[in-house]
């Protein structure tokens, strides 16, 4: 690798890392004149940031430096009162049969309920423990400020929660919020803001939304107006249903490609989301040595005392053995994916699971590539007869189960009749175009056969729009950057 390619990957690399970096000193200036502006004392900003951040001035990030400005122009940072009592705790201002969520209670205890009735101040109340009847004026009030991705706020009651929503009765009428359309949120009982409990609450939203496990699609596709780039390709969502991707390796090399890819399947619940999609690939110039590159394994080479090697495991290379006047091929391939995720049985964050295949054209006409015998006219070439070689394929099974709110446990397991593991090493000189192969592609006719193999990692969201990846395999490190409203 050239000395050039590895400053461009680490001023890369920094660039990423130090999106959400500490607070700049320009930033802190304008809190600092905002919140004077507002009426605020040093005490009370100190003690806004902190019920609301978790952090002092100087402990913020640049991306909770900007939320704070913003705030502050808006009008919606409020002055902190002096903490309540016990007993200052505001009652529930409303209740009524039907309303089914958490309710916390005066004596500090929460229970997971439905009402089912309210008689002579008396709350029936059922949980899967039993039926209780609860004076009315022990219910503590809960109230919500909800801010969505849109920039809409939403105050009120919060009279309903599933794992996927909140219901709010606003002055206007009830909201229904999706908690992963939540940007922040502040949750009040008896008219105390519960931090802790909203920090639990946003671990249901995952950070992480997965349009593949490693090199495998997910039927989840990238949602609306959103655009993402990694280290193998990006796209962008013109739909909630329809996505466009383009490996940017095979087009530096002159192989425009495109990747739509579409849900045709959707069912969601409060506890259960599933969907299908189908997906294509095509490529207009793609390089014949790819093919042969990745399958190598399936090239024999057969010597004049008729012992056979497949091209992996000798010393030629793809050049030797394909023949110099053929002009690039139009590829296709195509792949089916199925995909359920739901709430952890644990109730904290999701599991999920896919099984997909694929297929492609890449055999087509396959034995006018190579070239009858080497220089040596002692040694052949051909490709295997093997059955298993006859169609390009690959089936996966993957598996994504959140760890914590950043944090995902992901792993898959395949049968890829083109597939070869290498190490490390190898695998940065195939990405860089060490090897001869394009660069930013993995596509090396080096490695060990493995037609049935898996792999596992985990799953880093630096923030909402960045991660990273680490697992055992090929390409060892994968990182997502997503842009919203694009």
């Amino acid at each position: 690798m050239t000395i050039t390619k590895y400053i461009t990957l680490m001023l890369f690399s920094a660039f990423l890392l130090a999106q959400d970096g500490a607070i700049l000193p320009r930033q802190k200036s304008a809190i600092q004149s905002l919140s004077t502006a507002a009426g605020f004392t040093s005490a009370d900003l100190n003690t806004y940031l902190v019920q609301n951040y978790g952090q002092t001035l100087d402990g913020l990030s640049r991306t909770q430096g900007a939320s704070v400005i913003k705030e502050f122009q808006a009008g919606a940072a409020a002055k902190p009162q002096p903490a309540s009592t016990t007993t200052d705790l505001q009652a529930a201002g409303l209740l009524e049969p039907g309303m089914k969520k958490l309710f916390h209670f005066r004596d500090g205890t929460v229970r997971d309920g439905e009402i089912i009735s309210i008689e002579d101040g008396l709350v029936a109340l059922k949980t899967t423990s039993g039926l209780f009847n609860i004076p009315s004026n022990i219910f503590l009030s809960e109230t919500a400020e909800i801010t969505n991705k849109k920039g809409e706020l939403f105050k009120g009651i919060v009279i309903g929660e599933t794992v996927e929503e909140f219901i709010v009765r606003t002055s206007f009428g009830d909201a229904v919020v999706q908690k992963r359309d939540i940007r922040t949120m502040k949750r009040y009982h008896g008219g105390i803001l519960d931090r802790q409990s909203e920090d639990r609450r946003k671990f249901y939203q995952g950070e992480a939304q997965l349009l593949s496990v490693f090199l495998d699609p997910t039927a989840f596709p990238l949602r609306g107006n959103t655009f993402y780039i990694s280290g193998l390709s990006m796209g962008y969502g013109l739909t909630d249903r329809f996505m466009i991707t383009t490996k940017f390796g095979s087009n530096f090399s002159g192989d425009l490609n495109l990747h739509p890819r579409m849900r045709f399947y959707h069912r969601k619940s409060a506890e259960k989301e599933m969907a299908a999609t189908w997906g294509i690939g095509l490529h207009r110039s793609y390089s014949i040595k790819s093919i042969v590159g990745k399958y190598s394994h399936a090239v024999n080479v057969t010597t004049a005392d008729d012992s056979v090697f497949a091209l992996n495991e000798t010393e030629y290379d793809v050049a030797d053995v394909v023949k110099n006047d053929l002009d690039d091929i139009l590829y296709a391939d195509a792949f089916l994916v199925f995909s359920s995720r739901r709430v952890n049985p644990t109730g904290r964050g999701k599991v999920g699971w896919s099984a997909g295949a694929k297929v492609s054209n890449a055999f087509v006409n396959r034995d006018e590539w190579l070239k009858a015998n080497l220089t040596d006219t002692t040694i052949n070439v051909s490709w295997s007869n093997d059955g298993k070689y006859e169609v390009p394929f690959r089936c996966w099974l993957s598996l994504e189960y959140d760890l914590r709110t950043n944090l995902k446990f992901v792993g898959a397991a395949w049968i890829d009749n083109g597939y070869k593991t290498m190490d490390l090493e190898q695998t940065i000189e195939d990405y860089f175009g060490d090897d001869g192969s394009a660069s930013f592609s993995l596509d090396s006719p080096k490695g060990d056969v493995s037609m049935i193999d898996f792999d596992f990692g985990i799953l880093y969201a630096v923030n909402e729009n960045f991660r990273v990846g680490v697992h055992f395999q090929q390409p060892y490190i994968d990182f997502y950057w997503e842009f919203f409203e694009f």
